[in-house]
């Protein structure tokens, strides 16, 4: 096998910011034999130049030329004329020019995003093409919720570099909408989720399923129960996660089903910090049981079944983008995936 310097495994927390719309040149991504390119409307259908595509992304990136050159290793002045060079052919300026770096103009934000897609594609067709050459090489981008990175994508994640080390993993804690919107913007090559909503684009296999428990603190008033129901759980302040969790929308459309409004103390996209919380005092939460597994075995929190979800199971899915096939190595890391969640039964 022969080794590439990619050995690492790289895990961030995503950070969106929300950017206003604005009219400006259309651009479609189009697939050659070279790879992908792009095309504007404005140019007649001809394809963008790549080098100057990717002095531009580099620019954007950087916040200057100037850094964009040290990154490069080419001259400021070459990526100063691709810059121009593009800005012609599209006939828009796609760059302010400020005192303290390039800022992207509402058409250079629109390049921007089909180019880091393109970027994203290209990657993924090295990948495939590594592991055709047998080098277990790529690049994988995942995105999944918390409990999850907790309870089984690190193990796995582990196991998976000690045999394929040079492969990159690019991990993303997300709630279920924004794995779907990563997934259908191809920012994401898999998606772990639990309950993905039904779309004609996302792609779903079933791994596992799990029931919804109370969460309680050892010393709480409910703490020994063998069962409860929700109106009982409902005379205490809950701790929950936010609406975007496909967790949170099972549990709400419940409440609903059964006219029970809680009171919420406090709300979070942590369930680190919905565990803590729940283990300190009389509050409580709702969770999967695999969710809390190790805090349970560590006598932090005691787990009860809930009569209203004892028959409406959770299911965790490994998600894709319909119409899109998985790299070699996705394909395998979802294998080692679908392997270690075999302990959890359905």
């Amino acid at each position: 096998m022969t080794r590439t310097t990619v050995d690492a495994i790289s895990i961030s927390a995503s950070i969106r910011c929300a950017k206003g719309n604005a009219p400006t040149t259309a651009l479609r991504p189009v697939s050659t034999m070279h790879g992908s390119t792009l095309r504007s409307d404005r140019t007649g259908g001809h394809p963008l130049d790549f080098t100057a595509l990717r002095y531009f992304g580099e620019t954007a990136n950087s916040g200057s030329i100037r850094a964009a050159s040290e990154r490069l290793h080419v001259s400021p002045s070459a990526i100063s004329r691709q810059i121009a060079k593009l800005e012609h052919e599209l006939r828009v300026t796609i760059f302010d020019r400020r005192a303290q770096g390039m800022a992207l103009t509402p058409a250079g934000e629109m390049l921007l995003a089909k180019v880091e897609g393109m970027m994203r594609e290209l990657a993924r067709v090295k990948s495939h093409i590594a592991a055709l050459q047998n080098l277990q090489a790529g690049t994988v981008d995942v995105y999944c919720f918390q409990t999850a990175i907790e309870s089984f994508v690190a193990p796995v994640l582990h196991q998976f570099h000690m045999r394929h080390p040079n492969v990159l993993f690019n991990v993303t804690a997300s709630s279920t909408d924004e794995t779907i919107e990563a997934l259908t913007n191809g920012i994401a090559e898999i998606g772990l989720i639990l309950n993905p909503p039904v779309r004609d684009t996302i792609a779903r296999t079933e791994l596992f399923r799990d029931r919804i428990v109370a969460v309680v603190a050892p010393t709480h008033p409910l703490a020994g129960r063998k069962a409860v129901s929700l109106p009982e759980l409902a005379e205490f302040p809950f701790v929950l996660t936010e609406r975007s969790f496909g967790l949170r929308q099972q549990i709400d459309r419940t409440f609903d089903r059964h006219a029970i409004n809680p009171t919420v103390f406090c709300v979070s996209n942590s369930i680190t910090l919905v565990k803590a919380l729940t283990s300190l005092d009389r509050q409580c939460t709702l969770l999967p049981r695999f969710a809390v597994e190790n805090e349970v075995s560590a006598g932090t929190v005691c787990i009860i079944p809930v009569k209203e979800f004892a028959k409406e199971p959770l299911m965790f899915c490994a998600c894709e983008l319909n119409g899109r096939s998985l790299s070699p190595a996705a394909k395998a890391f979802v294998d080692a995936i679908a392997d270690f969640c075999q302990r959890f039964g359905h």
